[in-house]
């Protein structure tokens, strides 16, 4: 088994490191992860993409956070199944979503807990290394309640090599103090990141079978396009060809298999046209557009494709009857 701990320097040098967060709503997943990204913007060479993922709209339910950082432009911007990250901020949410889905062997697991990591990999059947953290216990200390996640960002400080521990103290309480915490609130805090330095304990393990924590098959998008497209945005009632310019059409060329699968091109065409398929690797790969009856050549797609597979031009160039 493979482990990736010692590559996460290249991984964000060269590709794209990814982290996933599950907690319950309340129990600080997106503060951890906004924090992530406040010590990234400090650094003009790295780029990082964030967003939360809310179950309901009450206080206990499961929440999922979502980091991508790199040193290169970010292009994806779908859902994370193959962290090489995955954290899990609070045990009571296991009994409701698996943390470790689709992580692959050998990532890194970091888990706010009282089990030791040979205990934690043993009962969520983790293989990997385990970072285990007793965050709750020092919060209890310092905040008077049990709140994991300023634990979990030291641990992530001192594990993301392009991190220094040293300033993400005061980056930390400059966040807090945006929220209008109280002073002795944010001393408080500050002095609990200083004492969950050094307090994670590791192991490499490997407890999990070939069917444990498989990712769901990508099952299509169904009758509707992403984005919750409904059908009054769709016009197949009113042949919009006939308002694109005159001697001009849309055409996708992808000859060198450049589609990342981001899907910004399907989410944003107003007429449904964009033709794609499901892929194991990126999720989803556009193959052409049906211009025929329905493109007005709104550039949309044109303007939103960051591999600029989309263009403009003169019909005569490229026009066919049926999808190009």
């Amino acid at each position: 088994m493979e482990m990736i701990c010692g590559r996460l320097e290249q991984i964000i040098n060269e590709e794209v490191l990814e982290i996933r967060g599950d907690g319950r709503a309340g129990s600080g997943i997106v503060l951890t992860m906004q924090s992530i990204v406040a010590m990234a913007v400090e650094d003009p060479t790295l780029y990082v993409q964030e967003w939360p993922f809310f179950s309901s709209a009450r206080k206990g339910a499961p929440t999922r956070g979502f980091l991508r950082l790199s040193r290169r432009p970010i292009e994806k911007s779908s859902e994370i199944t193959r962290p090489h990250i995955a954290i899990m901020m609070d045990e009571g949410v296991t009994t409701a979503i698996d943390f470790a889905e689709g992580v692959p062997r050998g990532s890194i697991f970091i888990l706010n807990t009282t089990l030791s990591p040979e205990e934690a990999a043993s009962k969520f059947r983790l293989s990997g290394r385990i970072y285990t953290i007793d965050g709750d216990r020092l919060a209890q200390h310092f905040l008077k309640k049990p709140l994991g996640n300023i634990s979990v960002f030291a641990l992530l400080m001192e594990l993301i090599p392009v991190f220094d521990p040293r300033r993400s103290r005061t980056r930390l309480e400059k966040i807090l103090k945006k929220r209008r915490l109280p002073e002795l609130l944010v001393k408080a805090n500050g002095d609990l990141f200083e004492a969950s330095l050094n307090q994670a304990r590791f192991a490499d393990c490997d407890y999990a079978r070939p069917t444990d924590h498989l990712a769901s098959p990508f099952g299509g998008y169904g009758e509707l396009m992403p984005g919750a497209q409904s059908r009054l945005r769709l016009s197949r009632s009113n042949l919009t060809s006939a308002y694109a310019r005159t001697g001009f059409v849309l055409q996708f060329g992808d000859s060198q298999n450049l589609c990342n699968g981001c899907g910004h091109c399907i989410i944003n065409c107003p007429e449904n046209i964009i033709q794609f398929h499901p892929d194991p690797e990126i999720g989803v790969r556009v193959t052409g557009a049906d211009v025929t009856n329905y493109c007005k050549l709104c550039h949309e797609c044109i303007a939103i494709c960051p591999k600029n597979l989309f263009s403009e031009v003169r019909t005569a160039e490229c026009w066919k009857v049926g999808p190009v």
